[in-house]
This record gives structure tokens, sequence and C-alpha cells, in this order.
């Protein structure tokens, strides 16, 4: 009877053992299934509407006087996916409509692409007549996987189309489209979309990993830098929540701003597509300019978001 007690208790043993094993099995498949490649993936075909919303809103002090500046600009394309390769993905961007409003001591002027301005002045006229060029017209981008922006093509002939309209309506006009020029160009939309893309990880990832991402923008005499800090925060229902947090650094003529980002951007992970996007940024500092310092304070709230049409 010993012997069989013995023999029983071995048995016992061997099970939990073995339970235990299969637990730990599982612990490890549900740890490794946790994991996760989030990149630029989308479907072939597929048509977003893709939509941005920029306030900002600049603090400057000369000589002890205030100069504020407050701008807003909302923008939504139709975003058509028309070629995918294994290395990147062409996709036609088309602006579908735009508003734009500036305050300012030197300028006041809005512009409604849906709703003409009533009782317009002749800033919002030339503002009007600028922007009218940028509705309906297709730019194509090419993004890698990993969210970096390899190209932009068509924004500079549309450039030269902004900069003919105005022409002949005098020197203020052709300065203010070629400014306008600076914020529209190949080189300034990739510049742009890299911000919005350029935020996936380089290897799998589970919530609560981070890495960092790093762009750099070279526009109009200005070097920004950002250093961001992302983390994955959880995946609910095939959409992940990755936290923005990082330093900015801004060299221009004159001086150096620095300052802080952060935000939460969400994805759809069979796709790689950013559904919403709210990052806040805040930087300043002092510059010289004709031999007088400015303090300078700069907060910018950048929204966006993407849905599927048919």
């Amino acid at each position: 009877m010993k012997n069989i007690s013995i023999v029983a208790s071995i048995e016992s043993m061997k099970r939990k053992i073995i339970i235990c094993a299969g637990l730990c099995l599982m612990s490890n498949l549900i740890t490794v299934s946790a994991q996760i490649k989030l990149s630029f993936n989308p479907e072939m075909g597929k048509r977003y509407e893709y939509h941005t919303d920029m306030v900002q809103h600049i603090k400057q002090s000369v000589m002890g006087q205030e100069m504020p500046i407050e701008t807003e600009m909302k923008i939504t394309y139709l975003m058509e996916i028309k070629n995918k390769k294994p290395q990147e993905t062409q996709i036609q961007f088309t602006y579908q409509d735009m508003t734009f409003v500036v305050s300012s001591a030197m300028m006041n002027s809005k512009y409604d692409s849906k709703k003409p301005t009533e009782n317009p002045s002749d800033m919002d006229k030339m503002v009007a007549k600028i922007f009218n060029v940028l509705i309906d017209r297709p730019f194509e981008v090419v993004i890698a996987p990993n969210g970096s922006v390899k190209s932009v093509e068509g924004m500079d002939a549309i450039i030269e189309n902004m900069l003919d309209v105005v022409a002949a309506d005098g020197q203020l006009a052709a300065q203010m489209a070629a400014q306008m020029s600076q914020q529209f160009n190949d080189e300034a939309m990739k510049n742009m979309f890299g911000q919005s893309f350029n935020f996936y990880p380089d290897k799998a990832v589970k919530s609560g990993d981070s890495w960092n991402v790093e762009n750099s923008i070279l526009m109009s005499g200005m070097n920004l830098s950002l250093n961001s800090l992302n983390t994955l925060k959880e995946i609910n229902s095939n959409m992940a929540t990755i936290g923005v947090a990082g330093d900015i650094i801004m060299n221009m003529e004159g001086g150096k701003l620095t300052g802080k980002q952060t935000g939460t951007i969400i994805l759809d992970t069979t796709s790689g597509i950013p559904t919403t996007s709210d990052i806040s940024q805040n930087i300043k500092g002092t510059i010289s300019a004709q031999g007088m310092e400015i303090q300078m304070e700069m907060t910018t709230k950048t929204k966006s978001s993407a849905k599927v049409i048919n």
C-alpha cells in the first residue's frame, strides 16, 4: 500500500509539472502573439478622406511691444492608393477643400474654399485667388513601410500656376504667392507628410514598448529637429494607441527656439493608416533681427483623421 501511495504521489506531481509547463507555454505564446509589427500598409485601390487641422499661436515681444500672430488652416484631401510594392506605396492626394485664417497687426485675412468671404477685403481677394489654385489639384506622395516619405511630386507645377495667376497683380501679390509657395512646394510637403507618417517602430512591439523617432527638416533658412519617444499604450480591436513625447530644436537665422512635443496617435493595425492624430508643440526662445532681440513663443496644435470612403 505504501508503494501504491508513493506511485500515486509521483503521478500527481507529474501531472502538476505537465500542467505548469502547459501554462508557461501558453503564457509565452500569449506574450509572443501580443507583439505586432506596425507599418504603413494600406490596401491597393483603397480611398480615404484625410483631414488636417492646424492652429498656431505665436507670441512675439519686440522692445516690450507684443506682436501676436494667430493662424488656423484646415485641409481635406482625397487620398487614393494608386500603386503598391513591398518597398513603397504610391498615393495620390487631391485637395478637396481648405480654410485659412490669419490674424496679426500686419495682416488679417480669411479664406474658405466652400464659402466665399462676405464683403472681402483686397487681401481676402488676393488670398482666395492664390489658394483657389490648389482646389481639385492632385499630387503624388510615395511612402515607405516605415513611414518615411520617399518623394512628393506635382506640387511644384501647382506652385507655378499659383505664381502665374497673380503675376499681373503687383509686387505685394507676388510676394505673398512666393511665401505661400514655400509652404506648399514638393520639398515642404515632403517634410509635412514626413511629420505625419514617420512614427512607426523598426521592429515588432508590444504594449509598453517604446522607440525613438528622429525627423530633421531644412527649409527657408530654418533647421527643425524633432526627437520623439513613442510608446505603444494599448491595442484594442485592431486599433493601436501610441503616445508621443519628444524634444524640438529650431535653429533659425539669429537664434534658436527649443521646446516639447506631446500627443496621441491611434492607428489601424491592419492598414497602418493613422485614423486620428492629436499633436501639440510648444517652443520658445530669443532671436536677433536687425539689431533687436525678439522673444518668441510658438504653440501649435495639429489634428488629423482618416476614414475609408467608397
